[in-house]
């Protein structure tokens, strides 16, 4: 369902588009084992504290806040897209400025968070550590001259899914008795 979703971007108007990427966000961290795992580890210590019921619902609810406030962010980073053409400097303030957006929504949405809105000090460690935290975005960015383009991955994705149902229909043949 979820590759589904993120299927569905190209068909977006362009505008859209970073905010839906931005609302996603949280959901594409699932598709590892790595996001799954943290997202089970969530789930069991708020079922732990909370219990069943109230752990449910407050990680779907906090699930909830987090999609919108990356729609926040990718708006953001959408609006702000002419800073490319600044170069390093450019990319690093657009993506500590995107970050400072979903963590600023974040507080603003989860209104009993364990951050105050008004104290100051929310904003100055939230504004250090997305600028941090866009400094280890650009180290670690893949968008090298080996990267696939969009449309070489599509095509790299679709021969995936080809030999997986090949290899699935060799298997259902296999399990057939030979005539």
């Amino acid at each position: 369902m979820l590759r589904r979703l993120f299927e569905l971007e190209p068909k977006l108007p362009a505008w859209l588009r970073p905010t839906f990427r931005g609302a996603l966000l949280i959901l594409g961290m699932s598709f590892g084992w790595a996001g799954k795992l943290f997202a089970l580890s969530i789930l069991a210590t708020l079922m732990l504290l909370a219990g069943t019921g109230r752990g449910l619902a407050l990680f779907f609810g906090l699930l909830g806040v987090a999609v919108l406030a990356g729609a926040a962010g990718g708006m953001i980073r959408g609006i702000l897209e002419p800073m490319e053409r600044w170069g390093p400097l450019g990319s690093w303030l657009r993506w500590t400025l995107s970050i400072f957006g979903y963590v600023v929504a974040f507080g603003f949405l989860t209104p009993e968070g364990p951050f105050s809105r008004p104290d100051p000090t929310f904003y100055a460690i939230a504004a250090g550590f997305c600028a941090l935290g866009a400094g280890c975005l650009l180290l670690l960015d893949d968008r090298r001259p080996g990267r696939p383009s969009p449309r070489r991955f599509l095509s790299i994705r679709r021969r995936e899914r080809l030999w997986a149902a090949a290899a699935r229909g060799r298997a259902r043949l296999r399990g057939r008795p030979t005539r």
